[in-house]
């Protein structure tokens, strides 16, 4: 059976002049207990300034290659440690300032393992916070529901809609 691949975006803000070098990712019920399949990230050079679901600034190229993020599964072990951004960051055709970005083009995929979301996080190896403004972390997450759950979905049409 083919593997029917969910989105959903994450975006994790970063506070106006805050000292943190780390933060969680947040808990997301559409991301309980599902499969990871996976992770893209944006910059505000590539997607636009400002994130879908917050509005805040989303950070820069330069933010991006500092950060760091590790997933976390149900068990609490750390099965992605420390993996760079940059690495998530695949997306075709970006520049800054007029030059070209180099990227590392193959996309981080999981091969369907369960995240613990509100316990993954992002770090960075300095205060990443804005002066001026919040600002946030935006990525796409690539996942399915569990095969039972999958199967059952298969089955619903129109035909048979509650």
């Amino acid at each position: 059976m083919k593997k029917i691949i969910r989105h959903e975006i994450i975006e994790v803000v970063i506070p106006q002049n805050s000292t943190s070098t780390r933060f969680l990712l947040g808990d997301y019920p559409n991301l309980r207990n599902v499969h990871l399949w996976g992770v893209q990230a944006y910059t505000n050079e590539t997607n636009g300034k400002l994130g879908i679901n917050t509005l805040l600034n989303i950070i820069d190229y330069t933010t991006l290659t500092t950060g760091y993020l590790t997933l976390v599964n149900y068990g609490g072990k750390e099965f992605s440690k420390q993996l760079p951004l940059v690495n998530y960051f695949t997306y075709q055709g970006a520049t800054l300032g007029g030059v070209p970005l180099f990227y590392d083009t193959d996309s981080k995929n999981y091969t369907g393992q369960k995240a613990n979301y509100p316990k993954s996080y992002v770090e960075f190896s300095a205060p990443p916070a804005s002066k001026n403004n919040d600002t946030v972390i935006m990525l796409s997450v690539y996942y399915s529901l569990p095969l039972a759950e999958e199967e059952l979905e298969q089955k619903l049409s129109f035909g048979n809609r509650k």
